[in-house]
């Protein structure tokens, strides 16, 4: 499981779903290309981008595309980055 802040605990409709959110998460990531981007905040934006186009078909019920692009922002943009920094070196 990644790295989910504690302190600032999500919602419990989120949580019932992070397992979807994280497996979307990892996906996109592995489908991504770090050499692409300029820096580690244009990878977030991309990576976001892409989750959004993914939640325009594949609707998640429950949430939004905006709960869930929060959620990333707000529990999982630290993973986003250090996947973004490990890949670099191969670019």
């Amino acid at each position: 499981m990644m790295g989910v802040i504690t302190e600032n605990r999500p919602p419990i409709n989120v949580l019932r779903r992070l397992p979807i959110i994280e497996k979307l998460l990892n996906v996109t990531l592995e489908n991504s290309y770090p050499c692409d981007f300029d820096n580690a905040q244009h990878f977030m934006d991309g990576i976001l981008y892409d989750i959004d186009n993914f939640l325009i078909d594949n609707e998640m019920e429950g949430m939004s595309s905006g709960e869930i692009k929060e959620f990333v922002l707000e529990h999982l943009s630290d993973d986003i980055e250090r996947y973004y920094y490990d890949s670099e070196e191969n670019c």
